[in-house]
């Protein structure tokens, strides 16, 4: 949900100001985007974790299972029924599917919410079934030249209104599974040490002060006030508060923060989880540093920190 990826720049930012630490520590790792880039760009150890079990099995089942389980049912469509009921009834199924399912197909990964509105849920079931039928295979150039050839096929036929068509250029959950396979590929892992399922307070009360010592924190909170996703505890007083007093750098992804604490940087993204059709909204990130540690100044930071 929170899109990390489109702010990259941020994040290697904060990567340049902190480059001769020894471990990246990420807290909140939501999606696996930061922790990802570390692990694929820098030299960091890393230490990830997030308070949903499911996705954190889901992880750990394509990392260190190489997606043997999952790669039964990578390419099944699933249902508006079937993601109902793994919401409703998670003891029928095991925490890496229900982190799949959750997270694939929901809208804008919320993992509350089919992904696709009623309104255009068959065409994208059918759009899916032709790529699978006609040879997909974790093939971006194929899966792009199937949807056109596809969308030439249901215009002839006169099924579907052209807008709805539109929407077809990019098939959500597939382009989120070859994200996910992605992971499979690291040849990094062994800078992974660990990966964890905790409160995010408890998750850093666990590691041990040498390696807080050599470490610098990146938070990315579940924002305040906004869509909450499924699993989503914080006490935003107690992190904020542990934020200023933390002795070890941390930096924060926010859209705000209380009054005092300032930010370094920040970078205009578009949200992806607007429902306006053709629309996105333009939201601006902040990055918030608590002041510790030393760092090497960026050439942003002499411009515009001294």
């Amino acid at each position: 949900m929170g899109s990390k990826e489109k702010i990259l720049h941020l994040i290697q930012y904060i990567f340049d100001r902190e480059h001769n630490k020894e471990y990246f520590i990420d807290p909140f790792c939501g999606g696996f985007c930061v922790s990802s880039y570390a692990l694929e760009n820098t030299k960091f150890k890393v230490l990830a974790n997030d308070l949903n079990k499911n996705v954190i099995d889901l992880y750990k089942e394509i990392l260190f299972n190489g997606s043997k389980k999952i790669s039964k049912v990578w390419f099944n469509w699933i249902s508006r029924e079937e993601f109902k009921d793994v919401k409703d009834n998670p003891e029928k199924y095991p925490s890496w599917y229900i982190g799949y399912v959750l997270t694939i197909w929901s809208f804008g990964n919320s993992q509350f919410d089919y992904l696709f509105g009623k309104d255009i849920e068959d065409i994208k079931r059918n759009a899916h079934e032709y790529l699978m039928e006609n040879g997909y295979k974790e093939n971006q150039a194929l899966r792009i030249s199937l949807i056109k050839k596809f969308k030439e096929k249901v215009k002839k036929e006169g099924r579907f209104e052209l807008q709805q068509l539109q929407r077809l250029q990019q098939l959500q959950q597939l382009l989120q599974l070859e994200q996910l396979q992605r992971l499979q590929q690291l040849q990094q892992l062994q800078r992974l040490e660990q990966l964890q399922h905790l409160d995010w307070y408890d998750f850093i009360q666990s590691i041990p002060k040498e390696i807080l010592e050599k470490s610098f924190i990146y938070c990315d909170p579940p924002y305040h006030n906004t869509k909450k996703y499924q699993v989503n505890s914080i006490d935003y007083d107690k992190f904020w508060k542990w934020f200023v007093d933390c002795p070890y750098p941390v930096y924060v992804s926010s859209y705000s923060a209380p009054e005092g604490i300032k930010k370094i940087r920040h970078e205009n993204k578009q949200s992806l989880l607007s429902s306006n059709k053709g629309k996105r909204n333009v939201m601006i990130e902040n990055c918030y540093f608590n002041g510790k540690g030393t760092q090497d100044k960026t050439m942003f930071d002499m411009l515009y920190n001294f």
